[in-house]
């Protein structure tokens, strides 16, 4: 079966119960590529330039909503990489007028803002410290920091985590001011200015 056929699977069952259709489906696991093609094809269906039924585009931001929490939950994607995702289906949202009645709270630009800043993997002062710590690795490298093309190499667990979670805070505050704009709160506000102010440095 295709992601497309999986698709139409999903939407006829209630969102309860896709956890265990994603088990019986993958009994040995599922993977992060194929929660990947499902959260694109989502996307697209819930795009304002698809002329669908109103509940119709409900029900997939509904669906897509509840894709990202078990692509953490069990399939393997990181949380900072799902908070990522609710930024794009909340940014999608806000470019309808008038906008989708009764979304969740998640795709309000409070609730996606405020689950993106709770899933951030460093704090500030951390990810510039590591920022600098990459940027003075990659300035002091020799020639044997490089993989000859064609050779195998390692990377060095303790590297490889500091740097992918510098990359998660990148992810998400590319995505941030796609909402920052239209946060209610002042205090999440005030956290997301913080944020976009180091950004420069990282």
């Amino acid at each position: 079966m295709g992601v497309e056929s999986d698709l139409r699977e999903i939407r006829r069952i209630p969102v309860d119960g896709i956890s265990d259709w994603i088990r019986r489906r993958f009994p040995d696991g599922s993977f992060p590529q194929w929660w990947l093609a499902v959260f694109e094809s989502l996307e697209t269906s819930v795009s304002p330039l698809r002329d669908v039924a109103a509940s119709r585009r409900r029900g997939d931001f509904e669906l897509s909503v509840e894709v990202a929490r078990l692509a953490v939950d069990i399939g393997g994607i990181r949380p900072p990489m799902g908070a990522y995702w609710i930024l794009r289906l909340a940014a999608i949202a806000l470019r309808f007028d008038p906008p989708v009645v009764g979304l969740p709270e998640l795709l309000m630009p409070d609730g996606a803002a405020e689950l993106a800043l709770n899933r951030m993997p460093l704090s500030r002062e951390r990810a510039i410290a590591a920022s600098e710590t990459r940027k003075a690795e990659y300035l002091a490298a020799g020639d044997d920091f490089y993989a000859p093309v064609g050779s195998k190499f390692s990377v060095s667990s303790e590297v490889d985590v500091r740097f992918s979670a510098l990359q998660e805070v990148e992810l998400i505050l590319s995505a941030l001011p796609w909402v920052s704009s239209a946060v209610t709160s002042k205090e999440t506000s005030r956290n997301i200015d913080a944020w976009l102010e180091i950004r420069d440095r990282l």
